[in-house]
């Protein structure tokens, strides 16, 4: 190549690690296929590589995206929770791009703040996904409709567990709003520059509410039960009401609603899957893919209604694990098709992204990039990668985790409650070994572990020989 290859980088809303068809633990169907149609999102791992121990630092949308694009951990840059602080960084990875001659485009959502906030990005087409915030796509939706109807004028909310096919023909849902805006670029871009474009979809975060074709697919297949752990009824039985609202964050709701909330996120991600086909089609046509570097990931997961539980926010593997693959372009030296199950997150992705592509990294990051792992050369990987939420839907909702490429420990920084879990015996996280005198051993390394990790947190959640609870004071 004469010049730094492109970059698409493609990102989802609330996708779980689970649901790509090429990732280990997706479920599968009654003959052992993958249950979850992702050919577009497969292919992506058969010319690179999958990550399948990629996880989310702060496991809600806008602490996990500051993550990446300041490759920082979220307590150093000032976010471990939701937050209305700007998105005001010394360093981004849009803006290092931006500063060697990349063309810098996002389409989709941001979630920066204030929303406009361009951070790095020449160019933005946004779909932000939140009530009452206007975007690009709620006015062309409005001019479109005439201001008869809108993106939920379904009836279903933003983040509620209560599926129904979109009402929307297919061509006006947002997901295909973002593709069409994505291709007008790649046709109307300056082709004297590489690009960097950023293509954000806002699904499949709730309204669980795919275009009709993609609901049947799933709708009346046999689909996976939730993951259930006896530890789970300790901790959030008493927070499970008999008539939950539909944006609960605990509910235990009946298996006819789990199987329909399944069947509309899993028809979500196959939506996006046929639109990412798009991408991919138009730069093979203009002879752009082969000099292209294509990553798919997600900020975080969505527990649809594992353990109880629903949304984000939590160090299980439904909320905290996610999508990650890279494509190489063509000619690139990598040992393709690979699983890579050294434990990675998203402040890894710029110091990747400008490892790929030649730039030098800032002092201010701390992620690592990825490029050793691509040909399996994991020794000086770390272990275990730590992850973080501060208290959330409920004063007790916080969480503090490590995870490796068998276990995880998770420490509540509130109420010191801790879990332990063998992620290769148990991926669904139904038994906690804290108390098995087989696992004391790896118990106790794991909490001084993180002990030593929370020693220098601005919470005192460590005074460096003992984990402390904050309480809810």
């Amino acid at each position: 190549m004469s010049r730094r290859p492109n970059i698409l980088f493609v990102m989802t809303d609330q996708h779980r690690g689970d649901t790509i068809g090429a990732d280990p633990e997706c479920p599968t169907d009654d003959d052992g296929y993958s249950l979850v149609h992702t050919p577009n999102i497969d292919q992506l791992v058969g010319e690179g590589v999958l990550f399948s121990r990629a996880y989310s630092p702060a496991p809600s949308s806008i602490p996990a995206r500051r993550c990446l694009w300041t490759g920082q951990t979220p307590a150093t840059n000032g976010c471990t929770n939701w937050t209305t602080a700007d998105w005001d960084f010394e360093y981004t990875l849009p803006g290092a791009l931006r500063d060697v001659g990349y063309q810098t485009r996002l389409t989709g959502k941001t979630h920066s703040l204030p929303p406009r906030n361009h951070f790095g990005f020449e160019q933005m087409k946004l779909h932000a996904g939140l009530s009452g915030n206007d975007d690009d796509y709620s006015e062309w939706l409005e001019r479109r409709s005439g201001g008869e109807y809108d993106e939920i004028s379904h009836g279903t909310g933003r983040n509620s567990w209560d599926p129904r096919p979109s009402h929307l023909d297919e061509h006006e849902h947002p997901t295909n709003w973002t593709t069409n805006r994505a291709l007008e670029f790649f046709e109307k871009r300056d082709p004297t520059r590489p690009f960097f474009h950023y293509v954000s979809y806002v699904r499949p975060h709730q309204p669980f509410d795919p275009p009709q074709a993609y609901w049947d697919m799933y709708i009346d297949r046999d689909l996976p039960e939730p993951y259930m752990g006896e530890w789970s009824e300790e901790l959030y039985r008493e927070h499970a009401p008999d008539y939950p609202e539909t944006d609960a964050w605990c509910a235990d709701l009946s298996p006819t609603t789990i199987h329909r909330a399944r069947a509309g996120y899993y028809g979500s991600v196959t939506h996006i899957d046929h639109q990412l086909k798009r991408l991919l089609t138009k730069l093979r046509q203009m002879g752009e893919l082969k000099d292209t570097i294509v990553v798919f990931t997600s900020d975080h997961g969505e527990m649809l209604g594992d353990h109880l539980l629903w949304r984000k926010t939590y160090a299980y593997e439904g909320s905290a694990r996610i999508p990650l693959v890279v494509r190489f372009p063509d000619g690139w030296s990598a040992d393709r098709g690979r699983i890579v199950d050294a434990p990675v997150g998203l402040e890894d992705l710029m110091p990747t992204f400008l490892d790929m592509v030649d730039i030098d990294s800032f002092d201010t990051v701390e992620g690592h990039s990825l490029t050793p792992l691509f040909n399996g050369d994991a020794a000086d990987w770390r272990d275990y990668y730590h992850g973080e939420h501060g208290p959330i839907y409920h004063e007790e909702n916080a969480t503090q985790y490590l995870v490796g490429d068998q276990y995880k420990y998770i420490w509540n920084p509130v109420t010191g409650d801790e879990l332990l879990f063998d992620l290769r015996a148990d991926p669904g996280e139904e038994t906690d070994l804290t108390d098995d005198p087989d696992h004391v051993n790896v118990c106790d390394r794991l909490r001084q572990r993180l002990v030593d990790r929370l020693a220098t947190h601005p919470r005192d959640y460590s005074d460096g020989t003992e984990l402390q609870p904050v309480g809810t004071d």
